[in-house]
């Protein structure tokens, strides 16, 4: 193989093709790239696959793969050595996009895993499933889509604990035909903002009876059917005033524990709290 320089030391050529490979070349791309770059002037593509000691179609992927990694570049139907600075800056970036799907990919196959692993752990130890306790909900939006359906299971009492009920309208027609069919709403909220007493009066308007809470801020969010379904969040740091407030994986439960926990305190916050 032709060397970097002949007047230079073996050994460079050989570290820069082991560092060539670490970062993913094959032999083949390394053979190409170091005859390319001893010809400023390029060198015709049936010129180097006739000089090659590689098959025609090695080459011409080792070629292929160079261009697209853009170590070379085509022009005039000739192959160049590409600038090292410009095609190490690409190489790098490939392999950062490489990294960042390898990791996406490690951090789904071990969340599967784990949602496998933990339920059967724990029940051949305590002899329960945990979703018989808790059910996860992946995100907000399935939060309010659950609560919806647990409007639409209600046929006797809905409790809601809110702070500024901003997801009000997502809610706002299921809560319309329970009402119709004789669901007695109980909210309770905070009517600090202008935004909030709005909503607020848009819930008694419904028939709802709405109470502010007295605390400056409560961490729980949720809501309860008939004291069978519940819905619940618990924030980590208040929504308002934190850069990025963080809340904790809302769930779903029919467990009557889980519910009589929410129920109670529920009632007494709403013994405490002022009417709107």
């Amino acid at each position: 193989m032709v060397t970097l320089r002949e007047d230079t030391a073996q050994g460079l050529q050989e570290e820069a093709e082991k560092l060539l490979r670490e970062l993913g070349f094959s032999d083949s791309e390394c053979s190409i790239y170091f005859s390319l770059l001893q010809k400023p002037s390029g060198e015709a593509i049936e010129q180097l696959l006739s000089q090659s000691n590689m098959s025609t179609d090695q080459a011409e992927r080792a070629i292929k793969n160079l261009v697209d990694k853009g170590v070379v570049r085509i022009a005039s139907n000739k192959l160049e050595a590409s600038e090292p600075k410009q095609f190490i800056g690409r190489v790098q970036d490939l392999k950062r996009l490489e990294v960042t799907r390898s990791l996406e990919s490690l951090t789904e196959t071990s969340s599967r895993l784990l949602s496998i692993l933990e339920p059967y752990y724990w029940e051949t130890r305590l002899g329960i499933k945990p979703e018989e306790i808790l059910e996860p909900l992946p995100t907000l939006e399935d939060m309010e889509l659950r609560t919806v359906r647990v409007l639409g299971d209600a046929t006797r009492q809905v409790l809601i604990s809110a702070e500024s009920f901003g997801w009000f309208s997502k809610i706002r027609e299921e809560a319309a035909r329970a009402i119709e069919r004789g669901v007695k709403f109980r909210v309770l909220m905070s009517v600090k903002t202008v935004e909030a007493t709005q909503k607020a009066h848009d819930a008694k308007a419904m028939a709802m009876e709405v109470r502010t809470h007295r605390e400056d801020w409560y961490p729980v969010r949720g809501t309860l059917g008939d004291t069978r379904e519940l819905v619940f969040l618990i924030w980590a740091t208040p929504e308002k005033g934190s850069h990025r407030p963080k809340y904790f994986r809302p769930h779903y439960s029919r467990n009557e524990g889980m519910i009589r926990v929410f129920s109670d305190a529920f009632e007494k916050r709403w013994i405490e709290a002022r009417n709107v």
